[in-house]
C-alpha cells in the first residue's frame, strides 16, 4: 500500500515541476517572439512593456495550473478572484480606457511629436504621447497633458502631416471705391510673395456685400512649416498696399433716417448785467 501512494506522489512532483518549467520557457519564449513582433511597429518602450504584460499573464496560468495538479481546490479562489476583478475593473475603467487607446493612437501613428495638431479647440505642438495621456505645447508656451481617450473621442486636426495648408484672408473696403482696383492691388501682393503656391492658385473674390462694405475673401496656399510667418507677412503686406493705393478700409457706421423732417432751431439769449 506504501508503494503506490509514493509513486503517486513522485508522479504528481514530477508532473508539477515540468507544467512549471514548459510554462515559464513558453511564457519567455513568447515574451521574445512578441517583442520582435512588437517593435517593428511600436515605439521600443511600448513594445516592452506589452511582452513584458503577456509573460506574466502565461506564468500566473503556469502557476494556477500546477496547483490545480497539486491536488489544491482553486474554486474558491476563482471566485474571490473574479469578484475583486469585476470590482477593479469598474475602478479602472478610465484608465484602461485611456490605455487602450494609447496603445490605438501609438500604433496607428496618428499623431508624433513635434506635429502641429488641434484638439478641442486648442492648438498646440506635441511634444510626448504615453500610454494614458497626450503632451503638447500650445501655442501661447503653456504645457498641456490631455487623457488619451479624450484625443480619440473628438476631432482631431493634424496640420504636419500636409505639406501645404491654406491661409484665409477677409478684406473689406468701403462701397464707393473700386473693387476691380482692389482686387488687382490684392493679386499683385499674392504673386510678388516668395511663399504663395502658384499650385493651387490663389483666390480672390467677392464673398459678401456687407452692411458697411464690400468683403472680398482671399485664399492662399503655402508650405505647412511657414504657415505662421506668412499669415503675419501677408496681412502687414496687404494692409499696406491697400492703404498706399488709397482704398478705404471701411468701419462700422450707422446711418439714421427720419420719417418727418426735423426742424431745428437755434435761440440766442442776451444775457444783461447789471452795473
Amino acid at each position: 500500500m506504501i508503494l503506490p501512494l509514493d509513486l503517486g506522489s513522485t508522479v504528481r512532483a514530477l508532473s508539477i515541476i515540468a507544467i512549471l518549467c514548459v510554462g515559464f520557457i513558453l511564457a519567455y519564449l513568447v515574451r521574445k517572439a512578441l517583442f520582435k513582433a512588437l517593435i517593428r511597429v511600436l515605439p521600443q518602450s511600448l513594445a516592452k512593456n506589452i511582452a513584458k504584460v503577456c509573460f506574466y499573464i502565461l506564468t500566473a496560468l503556469t502557476l494556477l495550473i500546477a496547483l490545480g495538479t497539486a491536488g489544491i481546490d482553486l474554486t474558491a479562489l476563482a471566485l474571490a478572484g473574479g469578484f475583486a476583478g469585476i470590482v477593479v475593473g469598474f475602478a479602472l475603467q478610465p484608465l484602461l480606457s485611456n490605455l487602450f487607446t494609447g496603445i490605438y493612437i501609438i500604433s496607428e501613428k496618428a499623431l508624433n511629436p513635434g506635429e502641429l495638431i488641434e484638439v478641442n479647440g486648442i492648438q498646440g505642438y506635441v511634444l510626448e504621447i504615453s500610454l494614458m495621456s497626450t503632451k503638447i505645447r500650445s501655442l501661447d508656451g503653456a504645457i498641456l497633458r490631455i487623457p488619451n481617450n479624450e484625443v480619440f473621442n473628438s476631432i482631431l486636426r493634424n496640420f504636419s502631416q500636409t505639406p501645404v495648408r491654406r491661409i484665409e484672408f477677409l478684406v473689406s473696403i468701403a462701397y464707393r471705391e473700386d473693387a476691380e482696383k482692389a482686387y488687382n492691388v490684392i493679386k499683385h501682393v499674392l504673386e510678388q510673395h516668395p511663399y504663395v503656391l502658384i499650385e493651387p492658385p490663389p483666390e480672390v473674390f467677392v464673398s459678401k456685400l456687407d452692411s458697411s462694405g464690400v468683403n472680398i475673401t482671399v485664399r492662399v496656399w503655402v508650405p505647412t512649416e511657414l504657415w505662421y510667418d506668412v499669415t503675419m507677412d501677408l496681412l502687414w503686406k496687404l494692409k499696406k498696399a491697400i492703404s498706399e493705393a488709397g482704398i478705404e478700409i471701411p468701419f462700422t457706421q450707422i446711418d439714421v433716417w427720419f420719417r418727418t423732417p426735423l426742424k431745428i432751431e437755434k435761440s440766442c439769449q442776451n444775457l444783461t448785467s447789471e452795473t
